[in-house]
């Protein structure tokens, strides 16, 4: 930063005046721009892209799960490990309860899934989106598309507004919802956080959170595509399982996402690097298809479909308990490992008969079916995570008003805090609630300020 612009001085350029600007129209911009307007501030929202909410269009797969519909305060803090103390307060004004109706009230009727996981009914996150637009339109918002900001304005102790490429807007509150560094391609490209160190914030690097896993085995081809709503996910080294939990998985060509694989991402990355350091191989990710059941269980289920049908075809008995692909990678996993192929069967492996079956090879087609393991090589790229960890640190702000301790009239709000949380509209969630408080409190800022 020069020393002209730590002064507070600048060239001179051509001028705006507003009450609020706020820099970035991604859902907490959109959010704080509609609450400001409603609080009766004149708002100019700013967006680089060539329209607003780019990331919210493909979240959820285009569906956009926008909040956790959690009641229970306290196990929805839970959610946002040590961090989410500080979100008492905005969640207070906007919680779950009062974005679904919001939504509701803007004409935008919704479902609950599993999980909680909030969905509009149409399944398409357009219709989030235009409840946004809507909400800004009535509060006659002015926004700006392609209108790249350069630096915020300041003098010593307070926000002036911000400076663009050959201009510059004054404003009594400047609101920056700029994101993380998720998906880089929507936009998210971290401009936000340099402004925000050049004012003294700290920083904490961010770095891709909820992304998928890359693994070593090349055959995981085969499964792209395969989703399973709920499977038990454990994480190992060796044999010693470092954690488990049970969620969504979706095989894709490089490896594994789905909610219950991008929630374990940091961990299994925090592994690896632990493995490594010790000297010891990579972390491998476990499968159980049939969580609900134990081993026995599921023995004496297969036992069962071998002994009716004597004469079908081992695959065709395990395509009857397992998507078709997965029970021929399954039964290919099991015959190698046994170390005789088909042993003394006399067939092949797609000849093999039910009652041809030994009890070694059941054993192992039970054992991978409940312990189906993947290699892990990497975290996907930053381009694919969905969002990023990493932020201004929540002690540097104030919650009640979402207002930087550091600079008055500068408001924080959305991905550019550093605070953790899992999919299942977690994410969105602190994007309303601190938006729609940042919103409301740079209006007040603003009207204080002029007196």
């Amino acid at each position: 930063m020069t020393a002209a612009r730590a002064r507070g001085t600048y060239p001179a350029m051509n001028s705006e005046s507003y009450d609020v600007v706020v820099v970035g129209a991604g859902p907490a911009g959109l959010m704080a721009a509609g609450a400001a307007a409603t609080a009766g501030a004149r708002v100019l929202l700013l967006e680089k892209n060539r329209g607003p909410g780019h990331k919210l269009l493909i979240s959820g797969g285009g569906r956009c799960n926008f909040t956790n519909a959690e009641t229970d305060m306290h196990r929805l803090i839970s959610r946002y490990d040590t961090a989410g103390k500080a979100l008492f307060s905005p969640f207070a004004r906007m919680g779950p309860a009062q974005v679904l109706e919001f939504f509701a009230s803007h004409g935008m009727p919704y479902k609950i899934e599993d999980n909680k996981r909030a969905f509009p009914c149409s399944d398409k996150s357009n219709s989030v989106l235009q409840v946004l637009l809507d909400y800004i339109d009535k509060g006659n918002v002015t926004l700006r598309t392609h209108t790249t900001v350069k630096a915020l304005r300041h003098d010593s102790d307070r926000v002036q507004g911000v400076e663009l490429e050959n201009s510059t807007i004054h404003a009594e509150s400047v609101v920056v919802s700029t994101g993380g560094l998720a998906r880089p391609d929507t936009g998210s490209t971290g401009d936000g956080f340099s402004w925000l160190e050049q004012m003294g914030h700290r920083v904490v690097r961010p770095e891709p959170s909820l992304v998928p896993v890359v693994v070593e085995e090349d055959w995981v081809t085969e499964l792209q595509g395969l989703a399973f709503a709920e499977l038990r996910i454990s994480l190992r080294l060796g044999e010693k399982t470092i954690t488990k939990t049970d969620g969504k998985v979706l095989f894709t060509h490089f490896g594994l996402s789905g909610p219950g694989i991008l929630n374990l991402a940091t961990r299994i990355s925090q592994a690896a690097a632990d493995a490594h350091n010790q000297g010891e191989p990579a972390p491998t990710i476990s499968l159980n298809f049939f969580p609900t059941l134990d081993g026995g269980s599921l023995d004496r289920q297969l036992q069962n479909a071998l002994s009716a049908y004597p004469r079908r075809r081992l695959r065709t008995i395990l395509e009857s308990m397992l998507p078709p692909r997965l029970a021929r990678r399954v039964l290919a996993e099991a015959l190698a490992h046994s170390g005789s192929g088909t042993g003394n069967t006399g067939g092949t492996d797609n000849e093999i008969t039910a009652s041809e079956v030994p009890k070694q090879l059941r054993k192992r087609i039970v054992a991978r079916m409940q312990d189906f393991r993947l290699t892990y090589r990497e975290l996907q790229s930053e381009d694919w995570a969905v969002v990023s960890s990493g932020g201004v640190p929540t002690d540097e702000i104030d919650f009640r008003s979402m207002e930087s301790k550091l600079l008055r009239g500068l408001f924080v709000c959305g991905d550019m805090l550093n605070i953790d949380r899992p999919s299942g509209g977690y994410s969105l969630q602190i994007c309303w609630a601190t938006g729609y408080v940042a919103g409301l409190s740079a209006a007040d800022a603003a009207s204080v300020a002029h007196g």
